[in-house]
């Protein structure tokens, strides 16, 4: 097991939902039900900027709104993960890769954990994260097995904390009790705490940028 340090992350600007919804329309739908989870069709299209009638020519139903959005979470869930890379270099570098790339899709992706699906939906969306979180379970394993990870922490348990963290720091951005940075480091360094032997610890360090409000 190396004591060098890990490389620390810095926190970028949040993804930005134009990055990860399909048109305008969507995005700015997913960026109002970022602010109000519970939203209207009627209160989506205002946000989007267009009539009630249009909105449901784009999407039949708010069903199949929150259906498109989510497939879309799901894909870039799934680039996130990939771009990290979890199965290179050592794990503790492999995991802040991962926790910069979901840290800074959880304001946008977050809230949608909390819409209720179609069982179809749900197992759909499950099949298309597999492989991503096999991954992550492969890293805490790896992790595990170098010496770098509590070998107490169960890899479901892990993916259960990334995903209701994820869910948290959205709804604390959403609320404006913290900033979308501030978030981002809560989630990096509670995820870092429960999953790195002390001795790692020391050295998973986060990097925030100047204009991020500390809390």
């Amino acid at each position: 097991m190396s004591n060098a340090p890990a490389s620390p992350f810095t926190p970028l600007r949040p993804v930005s939902p134009d990055q990860v919804f399909v048109d305008a329309a969507a995005a700015a739908a997913a960026r109002h039900l970022a602010l109000a989870p519970a939203a209207s069709m009627q209160e989506l299209a205002r946000a989007v900027g267009v009539s009630r009638a249009t909105l449901f020519r784009r999407f039949p139903s708010r069903a199949a709104l929150i259906a498109e959005l989510c497939q879309s979470a799901a894909q870039a869930y799934v680039r996130a993960v990939n771009e990290a890379a979890p199965h290179d270099g050592p794990p503790t570098q492999a995991l802040a890769r991962v926790v910069e790339g979901l840290g800074r899709l959880a304001p946008v992706v977050g809230l949608l954990g909390l819409q209720t699906l179609g069982e179809h939906l749900e197992a759909s969306l499950l099949a298309q994260t597999a492989q991503a979180e096999e991954e992550l379970r492969r890293l805490v394993r790896r992790g595990q097995e170098g010496g770098y990870f509590r070998v107490e922490v169960d890899p479901e348990w892990f993916l259960a904390m990334l995903t209701w963290l994820m869910v948290g720091a959205a709804d604390s951005v959403r609320l404006g009790r913290l900033t979308a940075n501030a978030a981002h480091r809560h989630l990096s360094e509670t995820l870092a705490a429960a999953l790195l032997r002390p001795d790692e610890l020391h050295h998973f360090t986060v990097r925030t940028p100047p204009d991020s409000r500390r809390r």
